[in-house]
């Protein structure tokens, strides 16, 4: 459900405002301001509902702008009532809440999943260390904790959703904060490993051949990827519906931390090839998590109105899509050959 606020200068605008709810069997409230010719029309609106009542108000002459609340409940009498009526007069509501959002409300809610860059990094930066440290633990509840507080889901999310809206802006964002995430993470993770590598004490609790098992470069690619694009249509299905992304933050995670753990402890204790595979993985995953959310955004329904940006947006998305999957494929290949030489 959403409650949607529609402001209008002037009654003119106010009157084709309500002409286009009562197109839409919607019930309002509309309340006069102190300045007497401008009014404010108050609907609740199910979620689905909301991308079609936008293009509809788009065509009212005047000035008139919208605001889209997220209500925390929507309480109401007579419910009974007025589903009989509904059914005796043939319409039937529908409040499915895991029908997909507008364009605008999926626009706003991948900015939202996007932290400023310098908590960004700091978070990618303790998560990349603590998942290293579960990898020298070999402790899967260790790596859990690294798989939560990683800040991954919003920069894959925004790059996806930016794509198939045609919104450069968002996509650079979104891009910079993947790279930026990569190195941070690799970086920090190198160094936390390289600490524990000279540190007598912990280098020799360690259990070398356990801990860099858990980079999965050993592993048929066919199964990583897999994972991966499950993860992104994961994704892309929660950011274009009202489902939760936390947990699925902590999926695509799962896909990404644990290597980035395996290639900071095989680098710093001087395995290449474990170092290497679990490089791969890493690299496979993140171009498979962005392949998956963007083909799920699309098949839902995502893209500009306007035909002629539909044609550019299209062309933009199969360049991305191809580069994706060439990407992909050298990427299947580099870790098929480490995986043979481990």
């Amino acid at each position: 459900m959403r409650l949607l606020t529609v402001l209008a200068a002037s009654q003119h605008s106010a009157d084709r405002v309500t002409t286009v709810l009562d197109r839409h069997d919607l019930e309002y409230s509309v309340t006069d301001e102190t300045d007497g010719d401008s009014q404010t029309v108050i609907v609740p609106v199910p979620a689905h509902a909301v991308e079609p009542l936008e293009d509809d108000l788009q065509s009212v002459s005047g000035d008139i702008a919208v605001v889209v609340d997220e209500p925390m409940a929507v309480v109401a009498t007579g419910e009974d009532d007025r589903d009989q009526s509904d059914i005796r007069h043939g319409r039937e509501r529908k409040w499915l809440s895991l029908e997909r959002i507008s364009r605008n409300e999926l626009r706003s809610k991948a900015e939202s999943q996007l932290p400023p860059l310098v908590i960004f990094a700091a978070m990618t930066a303790i998560s990349a260390v603590v998942a290293t440290a579960g990898v020298l633990l070999d402790s899967l509840a260790v790596l859990v904790g690294a798989m939560v507080i990683a800040p991954l889901l919003g920069p894959a999310m925004a790059s996806s959703v930016a794509t198939v809206l045609d919104d450069r802006r968002l996509f650079a964002r979104g891009v910079r904060l993947q790279l930026v995430g990569a190195v941070v993470a690799l970086a920090s993770a190198l160094g936390f490993a390289t600490f524990a590598r000279t540190s007598s004490v912990i280098s020799a609790a360690v259990d070398l051949e356990a801990s860099l098992g858990l980079g999965s470069h050993g592993l048929p690619p066919s199964l990583l990827v897999t994972v991966a694009v499950c993860a992104g249509v994961a994704g892309g299905l929660a950011m274009a519906t009202s489902g939760m992304t936390d947990l699925i933050g902590v999926m695509i995670a799962a896909a990404i931390m644990p290597p980035i753990g395996v290639v900071g402890v095989g680098t710093a204790w001087n395995e290449p090839t474990a170092a290497a595979g679990s490089l791969v993985v890493v690299a496979v995953n993140v171009l498979a998590i962005n392949l998956g959310a963007m083909a799920t955004l699309w098949t839902l329904g995502f893209h500009p109105r306007d035909h002629s940006r539909i044609r550019t947006t299209r062309a933009a998305i199969l360049r991305r899509v191809l580069l994706l999957l060439v990407s992909l494929a050298v990427a299947i290949r580099g870790l098929e050959y480490a995986a043979g030489a481990f």
